[in-house]
């Protein structure tokens, strides 16, 4: 008989392993309507519908008469309101009680994007391989390969999709000033803040060589092709490509990988390239978790925990956790809550709330690990050709280049 195992009863219910346990003394017992399954002189609850409904009725009423000594009532801070739209919250509160996690863009807002800055600076600091020197050796190790792919093209318009610091293109730019083909530079982020610093970077490299624009979207499911129609309707639209920068290996971080290179893909015409760095996966990869702007503090890095902080969730409330799901292929970090907390969100007229138990988890970061052949494989499931690929030296950094696969290429 299938049964549920003491640690899904706690993830799916957010209860204690001392809460399963008491189901299960209530059942033998008979004050439960339970149905148990014995094996190895373990006993678990069965996996029934009917067992399922009891379950679901067991662990609201324990929220209904849990002690208050150890639930916390909870409200965000004021500059929470201001940093995030209501329609960003109303996706914070939905994540939270559908997915039990915080979409990782929202860290990027405001103060995070100077987290996000300091982190980078740090790794632009180290003597050892990481996923910006990379992205950087890559870059410039493919540098001939780039232009004979961008050959025959008198304009380029780069359009660099999740900007960051703007540090991991500067050579790239400089080239393509160079060769007096950059067209417009188009950074696009969820957080103005990342946008301003990527401006100054730029404008402190190239002064007014590099014609900047910044846009404020959503990677995750907003297009880009709306900025780029003029250029694709004048005289020079045959002689224009478009450089699609997605570096860093962004899209790992969402819950589904190519549901983000959809939008990409929507957004570039047959003349179009998509340059995309990651870190595929390898044993090392699957053991970091440093994200600090210092090096080797063993705690939530500022940019996990920024978020936690607006919403009043404080450290003495959770446990970090980080650890790499076999299972999943997935490498974690994630907080598990020491008391229950009702967290509720404020929207003038209305309130929301969102309840989580004590032992549930929340989680801060995902990166699902591939190898470069499985990497390389997702883009074709969307729809992209492969033109180039590389991997840096000691095989930790993978950079792909590719095109839309059309009808005519697909026949070939």
């Amino acid at each position: 008989m299938q049964h549920f195992k003491h640690s899904e009863l706690t993830d799916i219910y957010h209860v204690s392993l001392k809460t399963v346990h008491n189901w299960i003394d209530a059942a033998k017992q008979g004050k439960v309507a339970l149905k148990l399954h014995k094996t190895d002189n373990r006993t678990y609850i069965a996996n029934t519908p009917e067992n399922i409904l009891v379950l679901k009725q067991l662990s609201e009423k324990g929220k209904k008469y849990r002690n208050t000594l150890y639930h916390k009532i909870i409200r965000p801070k004021p500059e929470f309101y201001d940093i995030y739209s209501r329609r960003q919250i109303l996706d914070i509160i939905t994540s939270l009680n559908v997915h039990g996690e915080i979409p990782r863009q929202y860290n990027y807002l405001k103060d995070g994007a100077i987290n996000w800055d300091n982190w980078l600076k740090r790794l632009a600091q180290e003597e050892s391989s990481n996923i910006l020197k990379g992205t950087v050796e890559l870059i410039r190790s493919n540098m001939a390969a780039i232009d004979k792919l961008l050959e025959g093209s008198k304009r380029v318009n780069v359009i660099d999709l999740g900007v960051g610091n703007a540090y991991p293109i500067k050579e790239l730019l400089g080239h393509l000033i160079d060769k007096q083909i950059l067209h417009r530079y188009i950074a696009i982020d969820i957080s103005p803040s990342m946008i301003s610093v990527a401006k100054r970077n730029l404008i402190e490299w190239y002064g007014d060589k590099v014609n900047f624009e910044g846009y404020v979207r959503d990677i995750s499911y907003e297009r880009f092709d709306d900025l780029l129609v003029d250029d694709m309707l004048d005289d020079d639209a045959r002689e224009t490509t478009n450089l699609i920068l997605l570096l860093g290996g962004t899209p790992v971080n969402f819950r589904s990988f190519n549901d983000v290179l959809k939008p990409v893909y929507g957004s570039m015409s047959d003349n179009d390239l998509l340059m995309y760095t990651d870190k595929p996966d390898t044993e090392a990869a699957r053991r970091y978790f440093d994200f600090n702007s210092t090096s080797g503090l063993n705690k939530l890095s500022p940019s996990h925990q920024y978020i936690l902080g607006l919403m009043n969730i404080d450290e003495s409330l959770y446990d970090v956790e980080m650890g790499f799901d076999s299972v999943q292929g997935m490498r974690y970090i994630r907080v598990r809550l020491r008391s229950a907390i009702t967290i509720k969100f404020d929207f003038g007229k209305a309130e929301r709330t969102v309840d989580l138990e004590k032992g549930a988890t929340i989680l801060l970061l995902r990166v699902w690990h591939m190898t470069a052949l499985e990497l390389i494989s997702e883009f074709g499931k969307v729809g992209f050709a492969l033109l180039q690929s590389s991997l840096t030296k000691d095989r930790q950094y993978l950079l792909s280049i590719s095109g839309v696969e059309t009808k005519a290429s697909a026949n070939l």
